[in-house]
């Protein structure tokens, strides 16, 4: 029986790294302005993920997930069904000139979500209150994304940046894609990165990290 978005959801807010390391999840994000948005969780279907000792030599199978912004909900075919969810929504900007940050804290849902990543960089700088972090998705406009992702890198003090990078904990734009979600706990914001296969249809996990408020591989 496949795996209920509901449960899915619930089970992904109690422990997104594990939920993220074992289920590959595709963002379909909102057109709107930065602020809460209602999102959808659905049933993908099949996919594959890394073995936790062999990494990528060795896939399993699991199931995989959409998440799609209300504007985004026409492609689902009628009866799929899912779990309806308010979430923290960061909108693409394009171009650096165009960034403009957005400021997670204690109010609002638990969740952040931003579109896939394709060559677009995530930047993250701590807020003014402890817990709190300033969120920006930069679309490569006139450039690559690895470009992007170097011109970013240090220009914003006490920032750190997700992008399209041949650098560890990051993704190479032009075979992977990037799922970036947030979670509050507490007062507490963390944020991962789950790096995808997009040369694959199922979109099949290659790796994930946290990559605030501090980078490691989960």
């Amino acid at each position: 029986m496949p795996l209920l978005p509901a449960v899915s959801y619930l089970t992904m807010i109690a422990n997104p790294g594990g939920f993220l390391k074992n289920y590959p999840v595709r963002i379909f994000g909102d057109a709107g302005a930065s602020g809460i948005a209602i999102y959808t969780m659905i049933n993908r279907g099949a996919s594959k993920r890394p073995d936790s000792f062999w990494g990528t030599r060795k896939l399993h199978d699991t199931e995989s997930f959409d998440i799609r912004s209300a504007a985004a909900m026409g492609a689902i075919a009628p009866g799929h069904g899912g779990h309806a969810f308010p979430a923290h929504s960061s909108l693409m900007d394009v171009g650096a000139g165009a960034m403009a940050f957005y400021t997670l804290g204690a109010a609002g849902p638990n969740i952040m979500v931003t579109g896939q990543l394709s060559g677009c960089s995530f930047v993250m700088v701590p807020g003014a209150v402890l817990g709190q972090v300033d969120v920006a998705h930069v679309q490569p406009h006139g450039m690559s994304g690895q470009i992007l992702h170097g011109a970013l890198t240090g220009a914003i003090a006490h920032a750190q940046v997700y992008g399209a990078s041949a650098t560890r904990g990051n993704y190479d734009g032009n075979d992977r894609a990037a799922s970036i979600i947030g979670v509050r706990t507490g007062a507490i914001w963390r944020i991962y990165a789950q790096k995808q296969d997009r040369t694959e249809a199922d979109r099949r996990i290659v790796s994930v990290y946290q990559i605030y408020p501090n980078r490691q591989k989960l």
